[in-house]
């Protein structure tokens, strides 16, 4: 069939279907950058809502988690060489069995948390506590905790 026999609907269609399928550094930025709605339209709508665009926060706070959670890791097992005793039941007896079963059971548990969290990061938790001021909150705790820890380093 020729271009010109093609109705212009026919052919608009083919245009759309290229180019949504087909992958181009446009595209990319276009899905990064360019966006249609980040924002809610009405003031209420975004509590307890899913959202598939985060600002730069929850991710840095993800980060620092997890790296305070190899950090935390990685001072507990210097502290058991040294003659500590850890306090977290489970997590001792996974010492025992096996180190490295304890440094993945530590990092998916905390991985796999902190994903639910960031998932439900405009949801409310008894209708009181924002999610959001949750995952901010772990931060300073674990830095608490891994000071600590470093603390304790030093007194042995």
């Amino acid at each position: 069939m020729d271009m010109n026999h093609k109705s212009l609907d026919d052919r608009a269609i083919e245009r759309r279907e290229d180019d949504r399928r087909r992958f181009s550094i446009r595209t990319l930025l276009g899905a990064l950058f360019l966006y249609r709605r980040r924002d809610h339209r009405r003031h209420q709508e975004h509590i307890n809502s899913y959202t598939d665009w985060y600002s730069p926060w929850p991710l840095l706070a993800t980060l620092v988690i997890i790296i305070l959670c190899f950090v935390d890791a990685f001072l507990t097992l210097i502290l058991l060489s040294k003659g500590a005793v850890e306090l977290n039941i489970f997590m001792d007896i996974l010492i025992q069995k096996d180190i490295q079963l304890f440094t993945i059971v530590k990092m998916a548990a905390t991985g796999t948390a902190l994903i639910v969290l960031v998932m439900h990061f405009n949801f409310r938790v008894y209708r009181i506590i924002a999610v959001r001021y949750v995952i901010y909150a772990f931060v300073p705790l674990y830095m608490l905790l891994v000071a600590h820890e470093i603390n304790l380093l030093y007194r042995i």
